[in-house]
């Protein structure tokens, strides 16, 4: 039985890994096809594009990450290879959280309708703030990558737990609490500002939108105007991706306590299932709510399914 769910846990995975990739592969495609063409790019395909790509490298670690524990553990637990996963994954995953919050930002910028002075400052001079923010965020991740890295060390060596997994032995046993409570700390930290930003935006997009709808009502206009469904298009993008994300936290900081478990593959493909929820889920719903993605997707269809008939079996 025990067989059998691991192999229905990894074929979920897969399964759940190439929707993901698809889906941000068609993102990041059709953007840059876009660019291509035009030679031009707006703020909010860049930061989709630079989200898609780093959904892309997260899904392409955690699949072979899963896939090394499953089936080449020995190899896994080699201090290099090891230590190349954890600054992949690290990198990856800190780049993905920064790229939605930036995301976040740029929505409640373009939509949100405040008459604060310092609000109309940033938002004037937003454009050309996005790509540094982008960049700052690739920064930021390399440095919460390397503190991780640092955090890792037990004296002169990369503390790895799938050494003891390996020799079947406790000697980790006396550090290993101490040090995934470190890291948890760590992957809270690195995590939780970004979280906060998206929170935030969320939060100050609900006030503008009960503001706006607050204001029509008073003139006796329609609620469900342009400005009302931007608004609502907006928050569906953000709030689907704060519960997805939320899951995967939880996902991410169980795994690393549970990593002494005696079923190790079985343990890291569940949390790797939860995890993958929100890379693959967001960008489908992002795809959704695009009138461009949307479009260009429905358009591609029936080619596609034309071309699968053709194609001799």
């Amino acid at each position: 039985m025990s067989t059998l769910l691991s192999i229905i846990s990894f074929s979920i995975l897969i399964v759940e890994t190439l929707i993901g990739m698809v889906a941000n592969g068609f993102i990041v495609l059709i953007n840059a096809i876009d660019w291509l063409r035009s030679r031009k790019l707006s703020m909010t395909d860049l930061i989709l594009t630079c989200l898609g790509l780093a959904r892309l490298a997260w899904l392409a670690v955690g699949i072979l990450s899963v896939t090394m524990v499953s089936f080449f553990l020995s190899t896994y637990a080699l201090d290099h290879v090891y230590l190349m996963f954890i600054i992949m994954w690290v990198f990856t995953n800190s780049v993905n959280l920064w790229f939605a919050a930036c995301l976040g930002v740029w929505y409640l910028m373009k939509i949100a309708i405040f008459s604060h002075p310092i609000f109309l400052q940033v938002k004037r001079s937003l454009c050309g703030l996005v790509p540094w923010q982008l960049l700052g965020s690739v920064v930021l991740s390399a440095f919460m990558t390397i503190i991780n890295v640092i955090a890792l060390k037990t004296g002169s060596s990369i503390y790895n737990p799938f050494k003891s997994l390996v020799r079947n032995s406790n000697e980790s046993e006396i550090i290993q609490p101490t040090l995934n409570e470190r890291l948890c700390i760590l992957s809270f930290v690195q995590n939780f500002i970004p979280l906060v930003l998206f929170v935030l935006s969320i939060i100050f997009l609900i006030i503008s939108l009960w503001k706006h709808m607050r204001h029509l009502q008073h003139d006796g206009v329609s609620t469900s105007d342009l400005n009302t469904k931007v608004h609502l298009t907006a928050l569906k993008a953000l709030v689907s991706f704060a519960i997805l994300y939320l899951f995967g936290f939880a996902a991410t900081n169980l795994e690393m306590l549970t990593w002494r478990m005696k079923d190790t593959a079985q343990t890291a493909v569940f949390f790797q299932n939860v995890s993958t929820l929100y890379p693959s889920g967001h960008a489908i719903i992002l795809i959704l709510l695009n009138p461009k993605l949307k479009q260009t997707w429905v358009r591609m269809m029936p080619n596609l399914k034309c071309h699968l008939r053709k194609t001799p079996s």
